[in-house]
């Protein structure tokens, strides 16, 4: 039998949250509030924990972080959805603020549908914004 034939040991259903690795998670806090509008649920001394629509992350200040991506990279990214109608708005506050696309129309996403716009956070960490439209 093959992995992909064998029953699995545990069938989730969902994901509550996934956590970020951020050098200082306040100002990351901050960073994820003001530039995705993610809301701040609550920070500790180590965690901030944070709301984006009906879904959950957490960042974790981490004072070994490495950036998984380099200075362009994409490969390690979070995806954060936003909707189809306030996409070009979305991308254009973003490069009001600096940001430059990544993942530019040269090279065509082909995981996912939907148009998407690619940058790091403070730490390095890519964020990907996309209107997943199907």
């Amino acid at each position: 039998m093959s992995v992909t034939e064998q029953t699995p040991e545990v069938r989730a259903t969902g994901i509550l949250h996934f956590t970020i690795s951020v050098r200082d998670h306040e100002a990351s806090a901050r960073f994820y509030a003001d530039v995705l509008g993610c809301e701040i649920e609550r920070i500790s001394n180590h965690f901030a924990f944070m709301k984006a629509g009906g879904d959950f992350f957490v960042l974790y200040k981490n004072p070994d972080h490495v950036d998984p991506n380099g200075p362009t990279g994409t490969r390690f990214h979070h995806a954060f959805i936003v909707e189809p109608q306030v996409f070009d708005q979305a991308v254009a506050n973003m490069e009001a603020r600096g940001y430059v696309n990544l993942l530019p129309d040269t090279k065509k996403h082909t995981s996912f549908p939907g148009r998407h716009f690619y940058f790091h956070d403070l730490d390095g960490n890519g964020i990907e914004i996309t209107d997943v439209t199907v």
